[in-house]
């Protein structure tokens, strides 16, 4: 008798452990509770050459998932590509670090460009607007993706919320535990009680 109630026991709290933190395993999960920002339809794409440094400063409209607001970002292409790929928010910068650069040419996939000025560089941007690959005579770079990120108020909420999911998963692992052991300390207690 107590060696098949410990194995009942055993089997319960293994099938508890694997079933526990359902909710907040969820809760957790990668992109749950995130706005996306990404970018606008159209993308009024722009792209400008520096001249102090080997890096390209890109522009785009920018769209979120919370509002219907479109905001003109900026960034260094170069800085931020690791970010980018990551899907992590870029280092913005302000706009305005575009006025006096060196405009880059862009053009649409499957177009051709009017010939740009030899030796210059030049873009063409993918049909949906969301990419571009960047152009010298001879050699290309890209494809690029403009950027799409979750915003941090997802995380907050994350966290907000993990109590309410730790309960959650205690209150179902602590009935799914009483609804097993119920029944065997009803009787243990009878026996005792008429012994």
């Amino acid at each position: 008798m107590r060696a098949a109630y410990a194995f009942q026991l055993a089997l319960v709290a293994g099938q508890a452990l694997l079933l526990g933190g359902c909710a907040t395993q969820k809760l957790w999960e990668e992109g749950t509770l995130a706005n996306y920002h990404e970018p606008a339809t159209p993308s009024n794409l722009g792209l400008y050459q520096a001249t102090n440094r080997t890096d390209f400063l890109v522009l785009y409209d920018e769209s979120s998932e919370r509002s219907d607001s479109i905001q003109r970002r900026a960034y260094w292409l170069g800085a931020n590509s690791d970010r980018i790929k990551a899907r992590r928010k870029p280092h913005f910068v302000a706009v305005k670090t575009g006025e006096g650069l060196l405009p880059i040419p862009i053009g649409s996939d499957g177009q051709t460009l009017a010939s740009p000025a030899s030796g210059c560089p030049y873009a063409l941007s993918s049909t949906n607007g969301d990419s571009f690959t960047l152009h010298w005579p001879g050699s290309h770079a890209g494809p690029y993706e403009l950027p799409v990120y979750p915003d941090a108020s997802g995380r907050t909420k994350q966290v907000l919320l993990t109590p309410l999911t730790v309960a959650a998963d205690i209150t179902i692992v602590g009935g799914f535990l009483f609804v097993m052991f119920y029944p065997a300390s009803a009787e243990a207690v009878s026996c005792a009680v008429n012994h």
